[in-house]
């Protein structure tokens, strides 16, 4: 059955998740898994991992990974009035916070909500123009008081998700809140679905990781459980499109997804990615050889899993492949479908290498 990309990122993008809460999502990647892999598993932290290809002990084990959670809130105070304080859960982009429109996951069912903005006809100075910080935010749920909320299933700690239903938009656009990382997530069905009748000669990891937004080392009792020879990360990174990104870089929207050459922590240097270039001229390589377009990228305040799992174990040699995506981290992420699907033609092109030509000793 030929694999339907745009179908099944919009029903993941459905789906609710913050860090250390993506069971929803976790449950689809694993029974989707189920249906061709040789085995599937899941760890205590939640981690969800599928094995393809060869079972041999000595095969080159490739491990490709992408993220289930998405950013959010968490509920931090119920007031008496109902209205709910709360702290972010990983980074959503605070100036768009007010006025946004939410849900929760509450005990009873999700319960809509809003965040809420002082009214502009009584606003003053600079209320009208500058968003107010987090401690000065609230969620509306409709709640008469903090027993209404009560019933409706709220509790301090109650995730909450940024609520943006996905639209298409013209030339294989999409908009939506999680295309950070659903668009991965997606990914890894596709080269599931792509591998499903092939013989490869390398063992092929799947996994779908938590965690990320919040520490972004939950992927990492995986890790030591896989040992993998190599491993590639794919999420998103800003496209610079836009008017106010077009001078920052050559990363754009519908040209393909970009191979990371360098990303590290927004607040230093602490944790990061400098791609080896023996692995970014054998992306480039493959890309090429399919005919599949994909850009370089230098992203400074992007990072991933991959900035820790290549000092794991004897060193693990890592490369990114990023889906270019506007207004990241905000309610209306936008993202390409044809970049997703030549990401995915990209990872099952590099699956069916053979072990011995994988480029992973250092040299």
């Amino acid at each position: 059955m030929t694999f339907d990309v745009q179908k099944n990122l919009l029903s993941l993008l459905a789906l609710d998740g913050i860090s250390d809460h993506e069971h929803n999502i976790a449950s689809v990647m694993q029974q989707q898994f189920s249906q061709s892999a040789h085995q599937v598993w899941q760890d205590r932290l939640g981690n969800v991992v599928a094995q393809y290809g060869s079972q041999s002990p000595d095969a080159f084990r490739l491990m490709v990974f992408a993220h289930m959670d998405e950013v959010g809130f968490m509920v931090r105070k119920i007031e008496e009035n109902g209205f709910l304080r709360f702290e972010r859960v990983g980074g959503p982009a605070q100036i768009t916070m007010s006025g946004s429109t939410v849900r929760l996951d509450g005990e009873q069912g999700p319960v809509h909500g809003c965040i809420g903005i002082k009214s502009y006809h009584f606003s003053k100075g600079d209320e009208r123009t500058q968003p107010p910080g987090i401690e000065h935010l609230w969620i509306d749920i409709g709640a008469a008081d903090k027993q209404d909320a009560a019933r409706m299933g709220i509790k301090v700690g109650t995730p909450v998700c940024l609520y943006n239903p996905p639209q298409l938009l013209a030339n294989d656009l999409v908009c939506s809140k999680a295309l950070d990382d659903r668009l991965g997530c997606t990914a890894l069905l596709g080269v599931a679905a792509a591998v499903e009748q092939m013989e490869l000669d390398i063992a092929l990891y799947l996994v779908a990781s938590v965690q990320e937004e919040f520490n972004i080392r939950g992927i990492l009792p995986v890790l030591r459980r896989i040992n993998p020879d190599m491993a590639i990360g794919i999420d998103i990174t800003p496209s610079c499109d836009t008017p106010d990104l077009s001078d920052y870089s050559d990363v754009v929207i519908n040209k393909g997804p970009g191979i990371t050459c360098l990303n590290y922590h927004g607040r230093g240097t602490l944790a990061g990615l400098i791609t080896p270039p023996r692995l970014i001229a054998f992306l480039e390589k493959t890309a090429a050889e399919h005919q599949i377009p994909v850009q370089r990228e230098v992203a400074p305040g992007v990072i991933t899993e991959t900035g820790y799992i290549q000092m794991e174990q004897d060193g693990i040699p890592c490369a990114s492949l990023s889906i270019p995506c506007r207004y990241t981290h905000s309610p209306s992420e936008v993202a390409s479908i044809r970049d997703l699907s030549d990401c995915i033609r990209l990872l099952t092109a590099i699956a069916q290498t053979k072990g011995q030509q994988f480029p992973v000793a250092a040299r």
